[in-house]
């Protein structure tokens, strides 16, 4: 099924939602997707992570 997507998502690629599997609902979803998660705010997390 493709599910078409513009927000800056880590699933987001080319346009269209890449989650492959159901899992819980993202902290700060919004109103028309539970597992958004921003693309900008995970890479500085994983940043943080290897320092």
């Amino acid at each position: 099924m493709l599910i078409p997507c513009s927000e800056n998502c880590i699933y987001q690629e080319e346009g269209l939602c890449n989650l492959t599997e159901v899992t819980s609902s993202s902290n700060s979803p919004l109103k028309e997707c539970p597992y958004f998660v921003d693309k900008s705010k995970e890479r500085e997390k994983d940043k943080m992570e290897k320092e």
